[in-house]
């Protein structure tokens, strides 16, 4: 599992560089989908430095899954952080396939261009 820290009304999520393993990211969301009382109304900064995450598409799926859960659950906004093109692809699948009508997902390059929209 990934640390998990509260900054104001953001949660924010930080994983580790290097190889990370689906069953941390999974492991992670579930963690915060399960204690989602604690989160209402608050917005979700998840920031991949530098990771080799690569998602099949089963377990992109399941990402995305938890993802409008957390939507639906608690979260009003999620960005995602990322450093590289690959990862940066992924989020935008994500934000295609997680829309709702509750909440929305964003992937940024920039991590203050990400928490400038976690603040509106």
């Amino acid at each position: 599992m990934f640390p998990v820290g509260i900054e104001k009304d953001i949660v924010i999520v930080t994983s580790k560089t290097g190889q990370v393993e689906h069953a941390d990211v999974i492991e992670t969301l579930t963690f915060l989908a399960d204690d989602s009382s604690s989160y209402q109304n608050k917005k979700l900064l998840i920031i991949d430095p530098s990771s080799d995450y690569n998602p099949s598409r089963e377990e992109l799926q399941q990402f995305i899954n938890l993802i409008k859960v957390l939507l639906e659950k608690a979260f009003t906004r999620i960005a995602l952080v990322v450093s590289k093109e690959f990862h940066y692809g992924l989020g935008r699948m994500t934000e295609a396939f997680s829309e709702s009508g509750k909440g929305q997902f964003r992937v940024f390059n920039d991590a203050q261009e990400a928490r400038e929209w976690l603040s509106i």
